[in-house]
Parts: C-alpha cells; structure tokens; sequence
C-alpha cells in the first residue's frame, strides 16, 4: 500500500451499527457489555475513508480491555465515498485477534475470524468465528491487558471509484493504537499515514468494570470497584481515567532535618519546604521523626547510636527508637556449615553446625556450587582465603601474615579455617615464600588451585 493520503476521501458518514450475525447470546447475569474503542466517531459526524490497501495487507486497533472477562465481539467501520451508489457487500480475507503486548508487531493469534461481510454505511459487527455461525467468539481477557483487532484484505479498493473500505476520525492518530502490515514492508506504526484513528473495536463482556482508583498514597490506578476498596482507595467511576481524576493529595507527618520538628502536612508542601514525608495517613502524634538505636549484625553483634539507614547499610537490623544494645539479644548468625564427607548444610548457626560435627564457613555464607564440582565453594579450600569468608580480599591480609609470622595464634584466631590456605606455593609449609604469590593472587594474577 502506498500513498495512502492520495486514496482517502472527507466525507459525511450516517453510520449504522449492523449485526453481522442472525441471533446472539444476551450479557449474562450481572455482567456488562462494553464497547472498547481508541476512535471518537460518532453517527452523523465527518469522516475519512482510508482505501490503497492490496490483498493480503492488514489494518487494525490496538486496544485495552477496561475489565476482566471476555472479547465476545469485533466491529468492523466500512463506508464509501458520497455520491456513488452502494456498493455491494464485500467478503474480505478475514479478521484476526493478536495479542498485544508489543508495538508495532502483533504477539501470537488469539482468534481467526474467516470471510468477514462487510456492508457500507454500517459498523459491521461479528459474534461467531465460523461461517456457519455455531462457535460464538470467546477469548478471556484481564483488565488492562492489550490485544488487536485487525482485518486482513481480500480486495484492493479503489475508493475513488465507489468502493469501500475501512475509515478513521478526525481528531488525531494516537500512537502505539493503530497498526498497518503494508506489502512491502510488514507491520508499522499506521499513524505514520492517518491523522486519525480507524473505527475497527471490540466488545467485551466485563465480569466487573474498571475505572480511576485514588489510593491513600495519593497515587492513582486503574482497578476494579472491589479492588480499589480492598485497597482503601476511592473509587471514581466505571471506565474513568486517571488524568480526570483529581485524587487528593495525602497528609502525613513531615520531619524537618535542620530542627528536628514535625508538622502533618500535605506531601507537595513538606517536599517543597526541604522536609522528609513520612508516609500518607501518619501524623506526629505517632510518628519519630529521627529515630537512633540499637543494631543487629549479620555477625551477631550489636552497634548502640546506628540511625535505621546507618543500620541497614552495615546489613544490620534496627532494634528501634532509644534501644541499647545491653538490652538487646542479637540473633545468632547463620552460614553454611561443611561436613567432612562434603555435604554443605545451609542456614546453620555456629553452634547447630558444632552438634552435627561440621566445620562452620562463617556469617552470611552459603552452599553455593558456582563450580559445578559437587562441592560448596565456601567448602573448598580456598587458597589466601584467611578468614574464611569464602572469598580472597583485603579482609585476608591481616590474617595471612599472622598465618606466616604466630601460626598457633592464627589457629587460636580462626579455629574454624585452614592454615595451610596460606601455602601459597603450594610447597606444603606456610612462610615467607608464599608473601609474593599470594600478593600476586589478590591482585588478579594466577592463583593456586583449592
């Protein structure tokens, strides 16, 4: 298809919504049917025709599905120019139903309607997947969730001359809702060509409608009714946006870094006097706005005076406002524990790994296999690991040379490791002639085998 601005026409249309189907189902129990749809055209208003399409191109809608339940109906908008006599029905190629998470490219086909009938003048609707109209058309879908309508052409129109054909609105192209798979060229970006949106939609029928949810965080989504109380939200209407929705901004408690004061406020105004929001819904009466004490290590022991941001960079758990440590009982660590038959247990603290005659690898160590040896990293023995931590860093120096220099204090030290990590030579003695080789090795150069 080509030129397609060349093969378009303004005109009046009085369009009619025509059943493509001799009888349908009504909506079921306290469902609804909703037409979903990116075009503004309504009966009675201009609108353009869209022809210079070839056999066996596509054009189509990308749509949202504004509920959970399911896709029971396509529309397809055919009309042709004024002043040419009604063209005959046309019998296209057939309608197809993608998925739509990606842009410009269809995902998988949900549905394949065959030989679609469409009559000019009408929004020709389509209820069954078959010609013989036994198999109503059926596809679930979740609120929010993306798919495309799109009619494949068994006809080339020449609108300039009567035919008919698809047609748009009047009021712009949204991007990212209309789709065109030209030959040559595959599926595109149809905004490229229109200034308008075609009048392809679907209907859906909503086990429940979704609408604008204001949450108490001031934020806004779209959800059910049912959600959005489950959330505590408010509600804004069925099929509402989020862009009228006009959710209030929330209160909370604000702490002021510069006096150590707290007002509730509104959000906006707390930010934009320098201070830190503490959450919707919190007020000062309850809320400590700089909070100091007592912190928990992954190694078990205990820091006094820690802020809970201090605290959690060190890894540690806060213990609360004004706690001290002397009052507090850490948690034991936990790390992997290595048996002698080279069976790694995980999550074991120091004494658990003791009561089953393991070797403990240290806090916050684990039974990896990133080797793919069938034994623990951390089980092996690491060659300069020192303190066995399972890795060789800076932590290791200190312990590395009083390795070489007290080995009966480096064992008093670390009861747990090996010293003969430190035989960097692998000569079978630990001494000065492994310094260099295991320099060498914390640098990145070559290092010993475990």
């Amino acid at each position: 298809m080509h030129n397609r601005d060349r093969n378009i026409r303004p005109m009046t249309a009085k369009v009619l919504v025509c059943s493509a189907v001799l009888a349908f189902a009504g909506p079921r129990g306290d469902a609804v049917e909703v037409t979903v749809r990116n075009d503004s055209f309504q009966n009675g208003q201009s609108a353009i025709v869209v022809g210079g399409f070839i056999p066996g191109e596509h054009a189509g809608a990308r749509l949202t599905s504004p509920c959970n339940g399911t896709i029971v109906a396509v529309q397809i908008g055919w009309l042709h120019g004024e002043g040419f006599p009604d063209p005959p029905p046309s019998v296209e190629r057939a309608i197809h139903i993608y998925d739509g998470a990606t842009f410009p490219m269809p995902g998988s086909e949900l549905e394949r309607l065959e030989s679609p009938v469409l009559t000019s003048g009408f929004i020709n609707e389509f209820r069954f997947v078959d010609e013989q109209q036994t198999i109503p058309l059926s596809i679930p879908v979740v609120s929010g969730q993306q798919f495309y309508v799109t009619l494949e052409f068994e006809n080339a129109p020449n609108i300039n001359n009567g035919d008919a054909s698809i047609f748009r609105d009047l009021d712009g192209c949204q991007t990212g809702k209309n789709v065109l798979f030209a030959i040559p060229g595959g599926w595109q970006n149809f905004c490229i060509f229109l200034v308008g949106d075609v009048v392809i939609r679907a209907v859906i029928d909503c086990d429940e409608l979704s609408g604008a949810c204001c949450l108490p965080s001031g934020d806004c989504e779209i959800m059910t009714a049912t959600q959005c109380a489950g959330a505590g939200g408010i509600y804004r209407g069925d099929q509402t946006d989020c862009a009228a929705a006009n959710c209030p901004e929330p209160i909370g408690a604000c702490c002021f870094p510069q006096t150590g004061a707290c007002l509730d406020l509104l959000r906006s105004i707390c930010e934009g006097a320098g201070g830190i929001f503490q959450g919707p819904g919190t007020d000062c009466a309850t809320t400590v706005c700089f909070p100091r004490g007592a912190c928990c290590l992954p190694d078990g022991t205990c820091l006094d005076d820690k802020s809970p941001e201090e605290c959690q960079t060190l890894g540690g758990v806060f213990q609360g406002d004004q706690t001290l440590c002397a009052a507090i009982t850490c948690p034991d660590p936990i790390g992997a524990c290595c048996l002698p038959n080279d069976f790694c247990i995980p999550d074991l603290t120091e004494d658990q790994c003791g009561t089953v005659g393991g070797s403990w690898a240290g806090p916050d160590t684990n039974c990896d296999d990133n080797n793919g040896n069938g034994i623990a990293d951390v089980c092996e023995l690491l060659k300069g690991d020192m303190n066995c931590d399972g890795r060789l860093n800076g932590a290791d120096i200190d312990p590395f040379f009083l390795a070489v220099g007290d080995p009966v204090a480096y064992v008093i030290a670390f009861p747990n490791c090996e010293i003969l990590n430190a035989d960097m030579n692998l000569d079978g003695r630990v001494n000065g002639a492994d310094i260099d080789p295991f320099f060498a090795c914390l640098a990145g150069g070559p290092c010993p085998p475990p």
